[in-house]
């Protein structure tokens, strides 16, 4: 469907007029996704100086927050603290002007929007690291107060070409705490695990293939990641483990993590 002049599933330009509020990641990859899809963008900031700067750097007009003019489809894609204050400041500029508001975020209820604007969500889920960051690769959890708010925001996902699904917030925090444990967690375990291969001169890079091979299988279509699981706690394999321990004496805070994922598995395997 077409949707606000945004051309949909053939991947010609869209010609929406979209505001990003925000200079960071997450703005900058979706500045240059709707700019590569024919939309006309402007990036708006707090803080004129970097939304100039980033502007510059994603190849789009810039605007201080409190100048924004008139368009479709402002995306705030701020902190999660501020988008409440960041969405009075566009509702008080715009109200009365027919725009769709939306915020990227995981967590944040689209009821935490002004009223006084349609309201929406428009959550990537994927993360962001500023390196080469390709904001069609995420999929799009898309929500709205309306179903002309659903369609321009759906629109928007089509010409960038994002997969993108209906999402309503409740649900939508269920998966954010998903992907903690799916994305930030398993990071955080290889942070300790270099950190620990660092400290006893220890090659990191011997550990990537077996990084690389759980990441292969725990992916593969139709496949429960638990039963992927191996190491000493799925097989019980005490003895192992504390070895483990004691190896980990003094180094308080993987052993806390350490005996925290141990007792997670071992229970799982004992259901």
């Amino acid at each position: 469907m077409v949707v606000s002049g945004c051309v949909g599933d053939n991947g010609l330009a869209c010609g929406c007029r979209v505001t990003v509020v925000g200079c960071g990641r997450v703005a900058a990859a979706l500045c240059r996704s709707l700019s590569a899809a024919g939309c006309g963008v402007v990036m708006a900031g707090r803080d004129e100086d970097k939304a100039r700067r980033v502007a510059g750097e994603c190849g789009v007009a810039w605007s201080a927050l409190e100048r924004i003019g008139p368009c479709d489809v402002v995306i705030i894609a701020v902190s999660d603290d501020a988008v409440s204050q960041v969405g009075r400041m566009v509702a008080d500029r715009l109200a009365g002007s027919g725009v769709t508001v939306a915020h990227t975020s995981g967590t944040v209820p689209m009821s935490a929007l002004d009223s006084r604007l349609a309201r929406g969500v428009f959550y990537p889920l994927l993360s962001f690291t500023g390196d080469g960051d390709d904001f069609a690769a995420a999929p799009l959890l898309i929500e709205g107060d309306s179903a002309e708010s659903v369609e321009r925001l759906s629109g928007l996902a089509r010409a960038i070409g994002s997969k993108w699904a209906v999402m309503g917030s409740q649900e939508r925090g269920r998966l954010h705490i998903a992907a903690v444990f799916a994305n930030n967690f398993v990071v955080r375990m290889q942070a300790l695990a270099c950190g620990w291969c660092r400290d006893n001169g220890i090659d990191y890079d011997l550990l990537k293939p077996l990084v690389a091979t759980a990441a292969v299988r725990t992916t593969r279509a139709g496949v429960d990641p638990a039963d992927c699981q191996s190491g000493p706690a799925a097989r019980g394999d005490v003895s192992t483990i504390a070895v483990h321990r004691a190896l980990l004496e003094g180094h308080d805070d993987m052993l806390s993590v350490y005996d925290a994922v141990t007792r997670s598995i071992m229970g799982d395997r004992r259901r």
